[in-house]
């Protein structure tokens, strides 16, 4: 098995927690993982990308229209990193839109590339907790069942890696971020 995902966000949405959480479930299903990390002005607001890779890969770094996913934890992020994305990709973008550009969703339908959107910032802030849109994101994810990252194997990740007062917290967004998505394939 080998898949490239792209975690792409803005300094203090969580992306390197994302990538981590990404990167040990994988390799609790026993499978190679890597990651590389990239964040200049993160502190202050900047762009913060995590590349993760699971199977035999030699090098940790995601080339142009490799990446399998991208999880985009800001909308802006997801038009910066669109390009990593190879064609039949997927993407989650944190979003509290319904709809893209004309312009974006026509170069989608060209590279058939499937985008789920997620209201990422609202799941998180209904449920107490603004900074875990992360979370949400991740749940979203799970609902894609994209082998080794069910439902069940990122939760359980989830719970290895988050302390005591947040874990009850992050477990209820990470559930919620899942439900947006069973709720918008009816």
């Amino acid at each position: 098995m080998k898949l490239e995902i792209l975690c792409a966000g803005i300094g203090g949405r969580g992306v390197l927690l994302a990538s981590t959480i990404l990167m040990e479930t994988a390799i609790a299903a026993g499978l190679k993982a890597s990651a590389s990390d990239e964040y200049g002005m993160s502190q202050r607001g900047g762009s913060v990308v995590s590349l993760v890779k699971i199977g035999g890969f030699k090098s940790p770094l995601i080339g142009r229209e490799n990446a399998d996913t991208l999880l985009a934890f800001e909308e802006s992020e997801f038009y910066r990193n669109l390009t990593f994305l190879k064609r039949d990709g997927r993407a989650i973008v944190n979003t509290p839109k319904d709809a893209l550009p004309e312009e974006v969703e026509r170069l989608l339908r060209e590279r058939n590339i499937r985008v789920y959107q997620v209201d990422g910032d609202g799941v998180a802030k209904q449920n107490g907790m603004i900074k875990a849109s992360n979370i949400a994101v991740l749940g979203y994810f799970s609902s894609l069942n994209i082998d080794p990252y069910s439902y069940g194997n990122i939760k359980q990740t989830i719970a290895a890696k988050t302390k005591g007062k947040f874990l009850e917290k992050n477990l209820e967004i990470f559930e919620a971020g899942f439900k947006q998505a069973e709720s918008r394939r009816k």
